[in-house]
């Protein structure tokens, strides 16, 4: 699956690094450029694109190209010799440009100066392979990271690719932003989507931290719309923003421009305007045409659309063998299978309204009888659903889809070998998701990350892996991975604590409408968490996010009724919200709404409520639940006093770590206040208890007391009541 872009030129002058009489730079980017024209090995890519980020070059990008440009432009015509170009200086301007540094070795070359040609090569050289190292660059999470966009074209055109179009893809809500380029394949005459990422970089040139641009929505109205005035791939997703926005007419329009700029791809997004009967310019009968110009200028995929609108009858007559024709001639241009399964992909969709199960499933087979990953996934999917007996049938599509070196198959297999087949498949799945993890894959990245943050499939805990992947999976929209950075900046675990990041995480996943960021942000606003302090805020982030169903919401909401935060207070819409986080599975709900009948007012006062809220709890493993039953058996509260019952509690919620519980049991035991008296059961809860708690004085001050081999039951009552003033 995987193709890097083959560079011919780097074949040649492979690791001659000769030295220079170039006098050394002062700042550390070009020290670092000195030491990789001179020994490219010991510098690592990271390390010198990291530099150059914090350099102050990306924020002369084009005045550097420009130079370059002008230069190139008195070489073409004649005006100057390239002996006549100061290429240190040309390339100094901007480090990481590719073509400067290879015109400079062309120039040196054909002068006969190998010393100089071999600097810029090893620069070129560098570059190049460091950018397509750790990348596949066929999808948006394995996208080649670039600085200007113009190195992406540089580089496919270096590397023999015929550039057929390229357009913007935005990605969780205008977050993100790639550019794709459709080229065909110099060795097999195969068309395929290339994507570039350069966030980072456009996140220097706006100074805002990466990855936060999107919060203001800066990618699209600094770079996009600025750009769509000389740009057709930039024209072009206005077109899409302000269609997604509803402004037909406008997209229409701006659509209509874009291909008049060059764009291909905008005749797609023309059409299928037009098809959804969106148009004010076409008949749904001339929509067709839009999608015939594109392929005609050389866009094949295209072509599987039109299969589907004459397989259909969208528009025009339904033409069974017209449709086949187009497929298989989009075919001859695709990897086997791939036109197979676009086609079924666009006959299950209801885009149109005009779904085609039946069809759907069969170019699905059609597809993934001919091997195609996805397709096989997608398969095995389907026998995983309900339908245990056929896991043989699973195992068989989604290894083949693995064996393909398909990242979204090898997580999957090796997510099902970790947590369904078994043990003695431990080994092979951890493979696979690795396999997966390294290509980028988020969902293999995330999983990686808790497995080595938790030390589970006797693999070894690491910490730093961990928060890397996280972080990785993060930066490639894993919502679930967003949502986790936040939780560990504002807790501190893994790294330092850090409010305002972790509300710039919540804020990235919650523009993508997850309830859980959301509700994170409602109480970030709540506990003044990395923003100002603000209940009414609060309330209005929980009351949207309650009723997009999220039950931590609602309970969040029953505790500002309940302690008239920004609210007046009301215990009973307290207890309506309690209640209905309760009643969706929230276990705080349910301990909360006990405690609301068990210690507020006589107006909410009930202890049967009170109990059955606690059990109930209790039931889905509550330390919390546990332990609030004990005390109303303990205590007599709405039901016979049972110390036995309590203690049996206490014992439960302390193992699930309940620190009062511990404590509960470790005075029972000291003061024979339960008939219980035993000094050894008494230390082990009480030990249990200090280190439940993390309090420190205590556990020194027990250290002391088991030191001296000897603890009286006076000194336990100590340590009990020392305990018990700390919690």
């Amino acid at each position: 699956m995987k193709k890097l872009l083959i560079f011919p030129i780097l074949l040649m002058l492979a690791s001659c690094a000769s030295q220079t009489r170039i006098q050394s730079p002062a700042d550390p980017l070009q020290a670092l450029t000195k030491q990789v024209a001179q020994a490219p090995d010991s510098v690592r890519y990271a390390t010198y694109w990291s530099e150059y980020l914090k350099s102050p070059q990306p924020l002369r990008t084009l005045d550097a190209q420009d130079r370059y440009q002008s230069e190139m432009t008195e070489l073409e015509s004649g005006r100057k010799t390239c002996t006549d170009i100061n290429w240190e200086a040309i390339t100094q301007l901007n480090s990481i440009a590719l073509l400067p540094h290879l015109s400079a070795a062309e120039c040196y070359e054909s002068i006969g100066n190998s010393e100089q040609a071999n600097y810029h090569q090893n620069i070129f050289n560098f570059i190049a392979t460091g950018i397509l190292s750790t990348r596949r660059g066929d999808t948006f999470y394995s996208a080649y990271e670039i600085a200007g966009w113009s190195e992406a074209e540089d580089l496919l055109s270096i590397s023999g690719y015929e550039i057929l179009d390229n357009y913007f893809e935005f990605a969780a809500s205008r977050s993100g932003l790639y550019r794709v380029y459709n080229v065909r394949d110099p060795d097999n005459g195969k068309v395929r989507k290339i994507y570039f990422d350069n966030s980072r970089f456009l996140h220097r040139l706006l100074e805002i931290q990466y990855p936060f641009a999107g919060l203001s929505d800066a990618l699209y109205k600094n770079i996009i719309q600025p750009l769509a005035e000389s740009d057709y791939a930039a024209r072009h997703a206005v077109g899409q923003v302000q269609e997604a926005e509803g402004e037909f007419q406008q997209a229409e329009k701006t659509y209509i421009e874009a291909i008049g700029m060059g764009s291909l791809t905008a005749n797609i997004s023309l059409g299928n305007l037009c098809l959804e009967g969106n148009s004010t310019k076409f008949a749904v009968n001339e929509c067709t045409q839009l999608f015939v110009a594109a392929a005609d200028l050389g866009l094949q995929e295209v072509k599987i659309l039109l299969a589907y609108i004459t397989t259909v009858g969208l528009g025009i007559e339904a033409d069974a063998e017209l449709a086949s024709q187009l497929l298989a001639s989009a075919a001859d241009t695709m990897h086997k299978g791939e036109a197979e399964y676009a086609m079924a992909l666009l006959l299950a969709s209801h885009q149109y309204n005009m779904s085609r199960e039946e069809q759907a499933e069969h170019y699905l087979q059609l597809s993934a009888q001919q091997g195609y990953a996805p397709a096989l996934l997608e398969l095995a999917a389907s026998h995983m659903k309900g339908k245990p007996e056929q896991q043989e049938i699973f195992v068989d599509l989604i290894s083949q889809a693995a064996e393909q070196d398909y990242p979204p198959a090898q997580f999957y297999y090796g997510k099902y070998l970790l947590e369904v087949a078994g043990k003695d498949q431990t080994h092979e799945g951890i493979k696979l998701l690795q396999q997966s993890a390294e290509t980028g894959f988020p969902a293999a990245l995330y999983l990686r990350a808790g497995i080595a943050e938790n030390g589970l499939y006797q693999q070894k805990k690491d910490e730093q892996s961990a928060l890397r992947d996280f972080e990785r999976a993060a930066l490639s929209w894993h919502h679930p991975a967003q949502f986790r950075m936040g939780v560990l900046n504002s807790t501190g675990k893994l790294v330092q604590t850090n409010h305002e990041l972790a509300y710039g995480w919540y804020a990235l996943c919650a523009k993508a409408n997850n309830l859980d960021c959301v509700t994170n942000l409602g109480y970030a606003s709540a506990m003044g968490a990395g923003v100002e302090q603000d209940y009414q805020r609060a309330l209005k982030i929980y009351q949207y996010a309650a009723q997009q169903g999220s039950a931590r919401a609602s309970y969040n909401l029953g505790l500002l009724y309940q302690n008239g935060q920004g609210v007046e207070k009301d215990l009973y819409k307290a207890k309506e919200y309690l209640t209905q986080a309760a009643e969706a599975g929230s276990t705080d709900a349910m301990n909360a709404l006990g405690l609301l009948y068990l210690t507020q007012s006589e107006d909410t006062q009930d202890y049967a409520e009170a109990l059955a809220w606690f059990e109930r709890a209790s039931k889905h493993h509550s330390m919390y639940g546990l332990y609030n039953q004990g005390r109303m058996y303990e205590q007599g509260l709405g039901v016979s006093k049972d110390q036995e019952q309590a203690l049996e509690l206490y014992k439960n919620a302390s193992e699930l770590g309940h620190t009062g519980a511990s404590l509960k049991l470790a005075r029972a035991y000291s003061s024979d206040e339960f008939k219980k008296y035993d000094l050894q059961k008494a230390l082990h809860f009480l030990k249990l208890a200090s280190e439940q708690s993390g309090n420190t004085r205590m556990r020194e001050t027990l250290l002391d007391c088991q030191k001296a081999q000897y603890c009286s039951e006076l000194d336990i009552g100590k340590l009990v009541s020392l305990l018990s003033k700390a919690e």
